[in-house]
């Protein structure tokens, strides 16, 4: 069974960039075809070996539609069971469990390449917290750093513990970011040290609770979200497929997620406007692809 769905419309390269060598000078060789459509050859010029373009999805068995489609699903809250059957039951494809699983680690991956390469208009009103998680049955902790006027999750990182050189390591990834005005945090004992090493002068304000005025809601607010999507998984299998997961997560909430009174994802709000309202994993997905031909392409 065919399957379309809306694509995205983005610049395309010139060229096809051999696999093997990378040599961007290439001959059109002939075409077969699967079920994804007619497919292209190509003939490298330097090496001889045989390449087809690749859009983001070589040697996918499914299109990128499908893919990019079931990854955010899964981000909006949609189990992979379910996942799974949505797409038999609505397009006869079959698709397992576990490789929507593999669809969603590799393209969280790839996607952040593209997302650490945008530099957000922050506000300068920072809220950082951190988040026990359990990974492969054992303790771990989620930290985050955000925006709390916009929104924006400007640095994540995993630990196996709560020591305070974990809230450092975070802050070393925010600095690369931007600089904070004023940082709130909890009543964890790490953070005024870390605040005033990293960002010597700013505000640090310990949250005071739900009404006060230093409080930290925003960030718990970002907390309350992803639990609504970690609490179906009962913990993570492994370290890699944690970070993996958690990658695309802040990515969905950064860039593709659509606040209801503004309609505006926390990218737009910091002035990051190119991603499209229609397929944008896709879209991110193939201008990833797009961007790491052009740095390793041999011309």
């Amino acid at each position: 069974m065919s399957v379309f769905l809306l694509g995205v419309s983005m610049a395309e390269l010139d060229f096809v960039m051999c696999h093997e060598c990378h040599y961007t000078k290439t001959k059109y060789h002939a075409a077969r075809r699967n079920k994804s459509g007619d497919k292209k050859i190509y003939r490298c010029l330097k090496c001889g070996s045989f390449t087809t373009p690749d859009d983001g999805f070589w040697k996918m068995k499914h299109s990128g539609e499908i893919v990019s489609a079931g990854i955010e699903l899964y981000y909006a809250g949609v189990s992979l069971r379910e996942i799974s059957s949505l797409f038999w039951r609505l397009f006869g494809v079959k698709i397992s469990q576990v490789g929507v699983l593999k669809w969603i680690r590799k393209y969280s991956k790839q996607v952040k390449k593209f997302a650490e390469m945008k530099r957000p208009s922050l506000s300068g009103h920072w809220g950082v917290d951190e988040k026990f998680v359990k990974i492969k049955g054992k303790k771990g902790y989620l930290w985050l750093v955000k925006d709390r006027k916009r929104g924006f999750v400007i640095a994540k990182i995993l630990s196996e513990d709560r020591k305070a050189n974990n809230a450092g390591k975070l802050f070393r990834r925010a600095k690369k970011v931007g600089q904070p005005k004023e940082i709130r945090h909890d009543g964890y004992p790490g953070y005024p040290k870390k605040v005033e090493k990293y960002f010597p002068g700013t505000d640090g304000h310990k949250s005071k609770g739900f009404w006060h005025k230093h409080n930290n809601n925003s960030m718990e607010s970002t907390n309350s979200e992803f639990s609504g999507r970690y609490k179906t998984m009962r913990g993570f299998g492994d370290f890699a497929s944690a970070d993996a997961i958690t990658d695309g997560w802040v990515i969905h909430h950064d860039f593709v997620k659509r606040d209801r009174n503004r309609n505006k994802t926390n990218a737009e709000r910091c002035g990051i406007k190119e991603i499209p309202t229609i397929a944008p994993w896709l879209f991110m997905i193939k201008t990833a692809k797009f961007l790491e031909t052009i740095t390793t392409a041999n011309f």
